[in-house]
């Protein structure tokens, strides 16, 4: 008799349900479009890499603006 009183309740709730769900196996089984570059994993390790490169350009960056922020810091004011 409870389950009679809760069926409303269920249809009302069943259609953002399956929206949500249909969108999230949508976004999860959609493929990539041309141009993307993320078409595979990159690895430091892999010989034939540049996120190697890209690594030591972004700690050499980071080092840069270390050095200018401690000439800010250390002028006279």
């Amino acid at each position: 008799m409870i389950l009679y009183g809760a069926v409303p309740y269920l249809l009302v709730a069943a259609l953002p349900i399956i929206v949500l769900l249909s969108v999230m196996l949508g976004g999860c089984a959609m493929t990539r479009t041309a141009g993307d570059q993320a078409t595979q994993a990159r690895s430091y390790s892999e010989a034939n890499s540049r996120a190697g490169e890209e690594l030591v350009k972004e700690l050499e960056r980071r080092e840069a603006r270390a050095e200018l922020k401690r000439i800010v810091d250390e002028a006279p004011r």
